[in-house]
């Protein structure tokens, strides 16, 4: 896997990640260093499902990695591709604190069932899951 070739830096006060009508923004006011990480569709083949994005940041505290999907309705597709990405990554990330986002156009009422896949994905992966209908916006 060719990280540098995949990876752009950034140090923008803003930096939004859109595919069809799911976005996530990530708002950085303190304007540190982020690195986005191209993943479908450059750093992992079509050999394997993947995750959209990889977002990293690092500071003196600790390292982050964002993993991101921008999904239409399949939820349960977006988990899959964002678990096997945490898979094929787990080395290059092992020091990072991982976290995990599917944005879907649409998603079931964030009742039960939407719980209970997070609590699953977390006990299969150690990261958590934060399901977003359509938008997901986070400061650093």
């Amino acid at each position: 896997m060719n990280y540098d070739k995949c990876t752009i830096a950034t140090r923008d006060s803003t930096v939004v990640l859109k595919e069809n009508r799911s976005k996530f923004e990530i708002h950085n006011k303190a304007k540190q260093k982020i690195h986005k990480i191209k993943v479908d569709g450059c750093l992992i083949g079509n050999e394997h499902e993947k995750c959209d994005w990889i977002v990293t940041t690092e500071d003196a505290d600790k390292k982050r990695a964002l993993f991101i999907e921008l999904k239409g309705c399949q939820l349960d597709k977006a988990i899959s591709q964002l678990r096997t990405t945490l898979q094929l990554t787990a080395e290059r990330f092992k020091h990072h604190e991982k976290e995990c986002y599917a944005v879907t156009t649409r998603v079931p009422k964030h009742g039960t069932s939407v719980r209970k896949l997070a609590l699953d994905f977390f006990n299969k992966t150690n990261s958590p899951l934060s399901v977003k209908n359509e938008i997901c916006s986070i400061h650093l």
